[in-house]
């Protein structure tokens, strides 16, 4: 069995189909990846001549509903042999759950606009992530109601009483009458004339509201969102049960809510805005013309909303506690050597062939990167973990952010030549390697994104017109990053809300995540670096750029540090203000800073556009015999770019081939 992809959808099919012994007696597994470490765009590295900071491909949180994704790292975490004095023994010790949500709005006034930031703080819910807790269409009903209900409550006290205008007897007769039919069947459309009642008589009366205060704003913004949702959700989906969300795939979420009353004023508000940003949701990576090249299939973006904000457990986000790659590939790495699957780093596909009649891949060409002195490479180094450098002994193992040199035969030739061995735009070649089916392998997953299969792939997309659509079809977009090492902590730099994730603010650098908390796991020198902090976005295409060559993503990555110093001019002020000073931004405060442009295939963020999910794929179904798919860029579940899609597309291409359920509840 050949794995093909080293990020979650690869790792995933690679740990479920050797998930038992009897799996393992039965599927012989490589798994092949370029470079030097294991993650595609959840890989990140250890700057070692700069305090071994965390280098990461952007801003990667795990959501409270990633059912899946939390399975394999607890699994991962359990039967893991860790060394003693390593930092992290459970899944607990590498992430931490965060409660609060920030949204940013700009409000108008006098003419002007001002951004306003919303703090949405969540309750703990029960359960813990990765233990299934499902909601049928009546609870998530219920619980859309159980939100305009509270959202009401929480602002009762505006002048004039004027939350009451949202008409609280029809929403208590719509709970009243979820309540009656328990697990029955629910009149839905009573339900939605009730909501649409209430819509309409809020909205007569929502101008006082804007008018009063910011407070008065975001009431009368997420009244009128809540409303349209729930309109929406009632009509087009919980009546249809799971199939539901696909109905509406077709349509934009955006233009959704419009069909469904959500008013002119808030079609383009900070909740409406909170998927575009956070999945990078635009067309070309232009976003900074408001909804205009905005786009997200409807159906995949409320399943999301509600599974977000009422299936999570414990907290809506959890945060990890060193980068992706040392919290969530580590583990899987030992786990897959111990249970014996060969992992070959430096390989990169080149070409997969068909069968004459195009019926199953056949031949597997690689080009071997580099050679090894000992024919073996070990890709971790210790970093210590603690708030002093040895304070406790503890440590982990991480992957550095460049390859250890001195393992790869020539290495300090290619290093100085500037080969970038995870960019397609660089060439560095050993040799090649032809694997034959029956002979070298049987089965194979294909675990890269469609922007990477395009060219190795070209046979299997002429002989099957369904895989060319998929790869045609599916879009994907360049991201950028910027993490700012501080001198000041986050709460002198002017920040009072404490530890957040914000989405829905100026593009193209439109979400933060405050990572103060990864302080301990780095190795500054003592006092120097008091705050962490995580910027991302949307990029768009490079223009008037160079031919694609290598280190064309390090060359770009010089003008997100440009643009990005633009955009901390004119909008770190809102969210730091004590870090502008007469428009300009303190740089003298960055004690170090990483930019990154995501440019490779592979890197490339996969969006869920109205009317592309239907070409998507399912992980069983590639039309080539003995081929599978593994990736966020499948059709799964929801199917939009998420850790919880890659692994769960993972967990379904090892199914299919094993042609059994494989049940990965962890021990722990």
């Amino acid at each position: 069995m050949l794995v093909l992809g080293g990020g979650l959808g690869g790792v995933s099919a690679a740990l479920t189909l050797t998930a038992t012994e009897a799996l393992r007696e039965k599927f012989d597994v490589t798994l092949v990846s370029h470079g030097w470490r294991l993650g595609g765009k959840g890989a990140s590295g250890r700057n070692a001549a700069q305090g071994q900071r965390i280098e990461e491909h952007g801003l990667h949180i795990f959501l409270g509903f990633y059912d899946n994704a939390f399975r394999l790292v607890r699994g991962a975490y359990a039967e893991w042999e860790k060394p003693a004095g390593y930092a992290f023994q459970t899944w607990s010790d590498a992430f931490r759950p965060l409660y609060q949500v920030t949204l940013m709005q700009d409000i108008p006034r006098s003419g002007k606009t001002h951004w306003h930031a919303w703090n949405l703080d969540f309750p703990e819910r029960p359960g813990t992530p990765g233990d299934p807790r499902p909601l049928g269409p009546n609870g998530f009903a219920a619980l859309l109601i159980d939100a305009l209900l509270a959202l009401v409550a929480k602002h009762d006290h505006l002048p004039g009483h004027l939350t009451t205008k949202i008409g609280l007897d029809a929403l208590d007769k719509a709970r009243a009458h979820i309540e009656a039919a328990g697990d029955g069947a629910l009149d839905h459309g009573l339900l939605v004339d009730l909501l649409t009642l209430v819509q309409k008589g809020f909205q007569k009366v929502v101008e006082p509201l804007l008018e009063f205060s910011d407070e008065g704003w975001e009431f009368a913004c997420f009244a009128d969102f809540g409303l349209a949702f729930a309109i929406g959700c009632l009509s087009d989906v919980l009546p249809y049960g799971k199939d539901g969300f696909d109905r509406i795939n077709g349509e934009d979420f955006r233009e959704w809510l419009q069909k469904h009353g959500i008013s002119d004023t808030f079609a383009w508000s900070a909740p409406v805005r909170l998927l575009y940003d956070m999945c990078f949701s635009y067309r070309n990576g232009e976003a900074t013309d408001g909804p205009e090249n905005a786009r997200f299939a409807a159906g995949a973006a409320a399943e999301i909303l509600l599974l977000m904000g009422f299936a999570y457990k414990g907290a809506p986000l959890w945060k990890m506690n060193a980068g992706m790659g040392d919290t969530v590939f580590t583990p899987a790495w030992f786990v897959l050597k111990q249970r014996g699957v060969d992992i070959k780093l430096f390989h990169r596909l080149t070409k997969l062939e068909t069968s004459e009649n195009g019926a199953w891949v056949e031949r597997v060409r690689l080009n071997r990167q580099v050679d090894l002195v000992n024919g073996a490479y070990d890709p971790f180094v210790k970093v210590g973990y603690g708030a002093e450098e040895g304070e406790d002994g503890k440590w982990l193992y991480c992957w550095p952010s460049e390859p250890d040199w001195s393992q790869i035969v020539d290495g300090d030739t290619i290093r100085d030549a500037g080969i970038n061995l995870e960019s397609v735009f660089c060439h560095c070649s050993a040799g090649e390697s032809v694997l034959e089916v029956g002979k070298d392998f049987d089965l194979v997953v294909l675990a890269m994104p469609p922007a990477a299969l395009a060219g190795p792939a070209a046979e299997l997309m002429q002989a099957d017109l369904r895989f060319r659509q998929m790869v045609e079809v599916t879009p994907a977009v360049p991201t950028q990053a910027v993490q700012l090492w501080m001198t000041p902590s986050i709460e002198e730099m002017g920040w009072k809300a404490g530890p957040t994730a914000m989405t829905s603010y100026v593009e193209e650098l439109d979400s933060w995540g405050e990572m103060s908390h990864l302080i301990p796991a780095e190795s500054w020198p003592p006092g120097t670096v008091k705050a962490v902090e995580y910027l991302c976005g949307t990029a768009r295409w490079p223009v008037g750029a160079p031919p694609y060559a290598c280190g064309l993503p390090q060359r770009m990555a010089a003008d997100v540090r440009r643009d990005a110093t633009e955009w901390l001019n004119a909008n770190a002020g809102v969210l730091w203000p004590n870090t502008v000073k007469n428009g300009v931004f303190d740089q003298s405060q960055v004690y170090s800073a990483y930019y990154r442009y995501n440019l490779d295939p592979s890197e490339l963020y996969v969006q869920c556009f109205p009317a592309t999910v239907e070409t998507r794929l399912k992980p069983g179904d590639s039309g080539f015999v003995n081929a599978f798919l593994a990736g966020d860029w499948t059709r799964t579940w929801f199917s939009a770019g998420s850790a919880e899609i890659a692994v769960l597309s993972g967990k379904q291409a090892a199914e299919a081939i094993a042609r059994q359920s494989i049940d990965l509840t962890p021990s722990d």
